[in-house]
């Protein structure tokens, strides 16, 4: 027996629902992973850097990454604190994450030294920010 209209539209409702699930969560794991894609320090490369990725020399930093989820912390900060709070999302939560190591702000901006040299920041975070969109209409694209 066919639906009724009424249900049809309810259940396209449905998969609509959770395809822009699928996409939000997708894509905010998608963004934090590459933004969480470590590289070895300067101090290991003697000067060399990718723009965008996490330098990691005492892994301080890559395993300062807090997440909270409409208030709510979930546990220490640590390499993979995102995962969670990921898997939990709906659309219209409030998502916040942060890497809190006391570098994490000089190490994304810049900084300048001791001797006045400037010293480029990272950009792990905004650089991959910035690609939100393409993230989200990739994620898009699969989700259909």
């Amino acid at each position: 027996m066919p639906k009724s209209f009424s249900a049809s539209v309810d259940a396209f409702a449905q998969k609509t629902k959770r395809r822009l699930r699928m996409v939000l969560q997708d894509s905010t794991f998608d963004l934090l992973e590459a933004a969480q894609t470590s590289q070895p320090s300067v101090k290991i490369t003697g000067g060399s850097f990718e723009i965008g990725k996490i330098p990691v020399d005492e892994s301080t930093l890559i395993r300062s990454l807090a997440s909270e989820l409409n208030g709510a912390g979930f546990g220490q900060p640590s390499e993979a604190s995102f995962e969670l709070v990921v898997a939990l999302m709906q659309p219209g939560d409030i998502a916040r994450f942060a890497w809190t190591a006391e570098h994490a702000m000089a190490i994304e901006m810049g900084w300048e030294t001791s001797t006045g040299k400037q010293v480029g920041g990272r950009h792990f975070v905004g650089a991959n920010a910035a690609r939100w969109s393409e993230i989200v209409a990739g994620n898009a694209r699969t989700a259909k």
